[in-house]
């Protein structure tokens, strides 16, 4: 019987472990650094496959990863995926299914609006993102600070 209740301990610790909240913050140009921009969106992937809660914010020049023009062009400014825009292709689906499965994204308005792109006009210039947060320096504090895990690319 002890062993019974010593089982079910450590599975429920153990699940109680693997169930975290994590905070996904990209500021880098992804055209300047696609490298960070790409790890980004992986990670962010990742830890949602893995069954996570995550949040990805975009802020600064990192917004620019979700125009259409800069995503499906990454592939121009990297080595990484040959001579062909699988990666831009393979970055731009993995950030629509994090949207569309669970993944919540946060954009900085402030910064968006540099580029030009607000909330009248973003669905001509952004990726077919399910839902977008537009949010400013509070809710990037909000977030992060009640994040288990914080990754800034």
């Amino acid at each position: 019987m002890k062993n019974i209740f010593f089982t079910l301990f450590l599975s429920f610790s153990i699940y109680a472990q693997e169930s975290k909240e994590y905070f996904v913050l990209l500021t880098s140009d992804p055209m300047s650094n696609p490298s960070a921009a790409m790890m980004s969106i992986n990670t962010a992937s990742e830890a949602l496959n893995q069954g996570h809660d995550v949040i990805f914010f975009a802020a600064g020049d990192g917004v620019r990863i979700l125009m259409e023009d800069v995503i499906s062009n990454l592939h121009t400014v990297t080595f990484h995926g040959g001579d062909s825009d699988r990666i831009s292709q393979m970055a731009k689906n993995l950030l629509i299914d994090f949207s569309k499965n669970g993944g919540v994204i946060h954009v900085s308005e402030g910064s968006f609006l540099t580029y030009g792109v607000n909330q009248q006009n973003y669905k001509e210039i952004l990726i077919d993102i399910r839902e977008i947060n537009w949010s400013y320096p509070k809710e990037l504090i909000k977030e992060s600070s009640s994040a288990d895990i914080v990754f800034s690319y």
